[in-house]
């Protein structure tokens, strides 16, 4: 970039700069989300970043809803952290789902951890909360690290037709919880498809009615 002072006799400023691709890896294959798929999701985004289709991940690890407190972020991100530390040390990677955005330095606006807090992560969903409102995080140095690994980020808002399925996924036995966050280990592996096209993403659980 140039930087063009607008005295004639001071100098000009060349900088370089870097550049990281918006696009997740898989930018060439076709994905193809059906009706049915989106009536059946148990997370549906119309506001979706990456593209692919994967059927590997079988962990889910969410915040939960009830009860939340946006006070409470930075205690939830240390709790998310331990989880992922044994997730990880397992090989398996996980669909990670809460309020807000994820890696916020300002902990109102979401949960304030850190890459190696997630550092297994399969997934990510920004979800709404009716006590924490933010814009989606499309700006943060943290947020282009998580697209430029090729790791789906799925923003939920309820009124542009996202959703998440939170009484399912609260039916669903944990397998880890502490007072903020739960895990859920499926029987079968989730359906993942990301259209970056459209961005439009769904996640499908193969035992959801």
């Amino acid at each position: 970039c140039m930087n063009l002072p607008p005295a004639p006799d001071a100098p000009a400023e060349f900088a370089v700069l870097q550049l990281r691709p918006m696009g997740a890896r898989e930018e060439l294959m076709q994905v193809d989300i059906t009706g049915d798929e989106i009536d059946r999701a148990l997370v549906c985004s119309r506001r979706a970043l990456g593209n692919t289709v994967s059927y590997g991940i079988r962990d889910v690890v969410y915040v939960k809803p009830d009860g939340f407190d946006p006070a409470k972020t930075p205690v939830i991100a240390k709790e998310i952290g331990k989880i992922n530390a044994r997730l990880r040390r397992s090989g398996r990677r996980y669909l990670l789902i809460g309020p807000g955005r994820w890696g916020s330095a300002d902990r109102w606006l979401g949960i304030p951890l850190r890459w190696e807090d997630i550092s297994g992560v399969g997934a990510i969903v920004e979800a709404d909360h009716p006590r924490l409102r933010a814009e989606p995080s499309q700006g943060s140095h943290f947020f282009h690290n998580i697209t430029t690994m090729g790791i789906p980020y799925l923003m939920v808002t309820a009124g542009q037709g996202g959703r998440v399925d939170w009484e399912w996924l609260k039916r669903q036995e944990s397998t880890e919880e502490t007072a903020n966050v739960a895990t859920v280990r499926l029987a079968h592996p989730l359906v993942l498809k990301v259209d970056g096209r459209k961005g439009r993403a769904v996640v499908v659980a193969k035992t959801k009615a």
